[in-house]
Formats: C-alpha cells, sequence, structure tokens
C-alpha cells in the first residue's frame, strides 16, 4: 500500500459518507457491538485502546462504561480533530497502531472498526498489539461495510490471478440470461465480491481483442488497459474496482463486459477458470493465521454476528451489500452472542444486518496460546 492509498482513508469527507451510510443500521449494528464487548471484554477492565478511530464511529456504539475506559488512538491529524470536536470528553490520541504510547502488558482490551483489513504490516501491528495487552486481554476487531481490497488485490495480483467483478451473482444479469448461458457462469455466492482468472490467460485474450479493435475492450473499464506495458497501477485499479463496485449502473455495464468476455473466449477455445473469492472469508483466515497459538494468540471468535428487527420488507446487508431478495440471514444470531431466548425465526418482512466480528485473546502462562478470561 502506498502513502497515496493510505491518504485515501484519511480524507475528512469520507468521515460524513460513512455516518450517512451507516445511519439506517445504527440499532442493529449497536446491539451487535454491545453484545460482542460484554461477552469477550475481560470483567471491569481499566484500559481499553482503540486503534485507526477515525472519526468516532465505534465510540458512538459503546456503552458509556466501556467509553469511559477507552482511549481512541488515530494516526491521521484531520481525524483527530474530527474526533475531539464530535465528542470533546473523550481521550484521543494522535498514535500509529504499529508504535502505541502505552507500557507492555498494561491494556485489557484493543478495540477496532474496519481496520485490520486496511493495515499493510499486519504481522507488525500484531505484535505491538500483543505486546501492549495484559495476559488474557483481548483483540476485537469489528468489520460493518465492505472489506478493503488494499490487502486481498495485492495477494490476488501476487499469486498470478486477477480479481474481476463478481458478474456471475449480478441481478441485473441473471433476469435476463437464458438458462443455458447461466449454466456456463461459475458457481458463485451473492455476496462474493471477487472472481478471480489466472492473470496469463485473461490478460493476454484482453491485448489480443485491443489489437484488433474488439469494441467490447473499450467496455472492460480498470481491466482494458492491463494488457499495455507499465500500465498497471495497482492502487489505482483497487480504486476504480471500488468506484464501479458502488455504482450499480457502471457495475451492471462492466458485468455485462465480463460476461461477453468469458463466453466469447469460450467460444474461441480459450475458456478460463473462474473461483469466486470472499474477502470477508479471505480476512478472517489471514486474520486467525495472523493471531494464532504460535504469536501468543487464542481464538474467542471470528465470523459474522446478526441481528434484525420487523420492517415493512425483507432487506439484508451484508458483507458491505444490500439485498431484497428474500434469502435465509447469515451469521450467528446476537441473541446467542448475549445469551439471551433466540426470537422467532425471522419472516418476510424485517431488515437485517451483519457484522463481521474477530476476538483474539492474548495468552497466559507458559502456554501463551490458551484461551484464558481475566
Amino acid at each position: 500500500m502506498t502513502p497515496d492509498s493510505i491518504a485515501r482513508w484519511h480524507n475528512p469527507a469520507l468521515l460524513d459518507h460513512l455516518i450517512r451510510i451507516r445511519q439506517p443500521w445504527d440499532r442493529l449494528t449497536r446491539r451487535i457491538v454491545r453484545a460482542t464487548l460484554a461477552k469477550y471484554l475481560p470483567h471491569s477492565p481499566e484500559i481499553l485502546v482503540e486503534i485507526g478511530a477515525g472519526g468516532g464511529q465505534l465510540r458512538e456504539w459503546l456503552p458509556p462504561e466501556i467509553a469511559a475506559v477507552t482511549t481512541h488512538t488515530e494516526p491521521s491529524k484531520p481525524f483527530v480533530e474530527a474526533f475531539c470536536q464530535r465528542y470533546p470528553d473523550a481521550n484521543v490520541l494522535a498514535a500509529d497502531a504499529e508504535n502505541l504510547p502505552f507500557t507492555s502488558d498494561s491494556v485489557s482490551g484493543v478495540l477496532a472498526l474496519c481496520v485490520l483489513d486496511t493495515l499493510p504490516d499486519l504481522a507488525t501491528v500484531r505484535n505491538e498489539l500483543h505486546r501492549v495487552l495484559k495476559p488474557g486481554g483481548v483483540v476485537v476487531h469489528f468489520l460493518d461495510l465492505a472489506t478493503s481490497p488494499d490487502t486481498l488485490f495485492p495477494e490476488l495480483i501476487a499469486g498470478g490471478e486477477v480479481p474481476l467483478t463478481n458478474f456471475a451473482r449480478d441481478p441485473g444479469l441473471l433476469e435476463v440470461l437464458p438458462e443455458s448461458k447461466k449454466a456456463l457462469l461459475p458457481v458463485a455466492d451473492d455476496f462474493d465480491e471477487v472472481l478471480a482468472v489466472r492473470w496469463d490467460a485473461f490478460v493476454p485474450f484482453v491485448g489480443m481483442l485491443a489489437k484488433a479493435n474488439q469494441p467490447i475492450v473499450a467496455d472492460l473499464g480498470p481491466y482494458a488497459r492491463l494488457h499495455q506495458p507499465g500500465s498497471f497501477d495497482p492502487d489505482r485499479f483497487a480504486l476504480e474496482f471500488m468506484a464501479i463496485s458502488a455504482d450499480p449502473s457502471r457495475l451492471l455495464a462492466l458485468n455485462r463486459a465480463l460476461l461477453s468476455l468469458t463466453l466469447t473466449a469460450r467460444q474461441m477455445g480459450r475458456a478460463w477458470p473462474l473461483r469466486a473469492v470472499s474477502s470477508r472469508t479471505h480476512l478472517r483466515m489471514k486474520l486467525q493465521n495472523t493471531f494464532a497459538t504460535e504469536h501468543g494468540f487464542s481464538l474467542d471468535f471470528a465470523g459474522p454476528i446478526s441481528a434484525w428487527e420487523m420492517a415493512p420488507e425483507f432487506v439484508l446487508r451484508h458483507a458491505g451489500r444490500t439485498v431484497s431478495r428474500l434469502m435465509p440471514i447469515p451469521g450467528t444470531p446476537v441473541e446467542e452472542v448475549e445469551g439471551t431466548s433466540l426470537a422467532a425465526a425471522p419472516g418476510k418482512a424485517v431488515r437485517a444486518t451483519t457484522v463481521e466480528v474477530f476476538v483474539a485473546r492474548k495468552g497466559v502462562g507458559p502456554n501463551l496460546g490458551s484461551s484464558a478470561c481475566v
């Protein structure tokens, strides 16, 4: 990740945008956050630290007794200023997650919201969190929005793959596609953000079509230039991918072009295998490996937690995507985390959301990876 790609997360204009898109789900997300903290934080924590605090969204969801003992750290000075304006009574420090201003073994828990998926050097951050945490202290990470591609994309590209938008599950395409063509689509989940294809199969084929002046190339957006030597900028590519994914009309146009390209390749005997990739699943596995026993942690929880409420019609927000097609609500019900009775199975008239939650605990005693509570 370059300084420019890091800087985009520190744009103050981003704060207002995130507040707007989170607002409709605030009540449900707050319930998930509070249930998670009540279950996994050490009893009566003395010092809690938030890393990458941004403008204070996570504090909005914290119960008062937790907020009172939390120090919020944020490397961006404009974000620190915005945080202090929003919460003048909060304890906020300008600090990087790789170099926290706390003594060793002094912190009961480290909290984060949409942070660990953006860090280029997760191992260094993990070591710093291990240093400041008390034995039995926990790392609690929440992800309520789409996963950042900043770590997934470089890993796919380094492995010789190109991340495509998931045209196989685009409802706008599926509505009009004949069954014979649907049968040719790769198996993918509605919430798999990416279809990965081999670079050495996809890029030369696009280059061949571009050389032949095939009009389809002009509709391929960020993929149209990959065959040009020296034209690939990973950060620019990730930005374009996110911008298109957030724009339904542009996404539909790109997915149509990618589908047409894939079918054309098949007709020409150049079919390429596609594999569906969930960025959340990828992040979950990466965090489990990063905070593994050999690094002094044990896993308490990893996966989505769901909450729902009655509504005029069905709507589900999961993995940063909102769908209105009736489907099972994924994840562990929040009632299970709270230890309360499960509500009746949600019907057709509910609005539901999920939050990806990761909890790892610093080990105690000789076996640093053993699970413990204090």
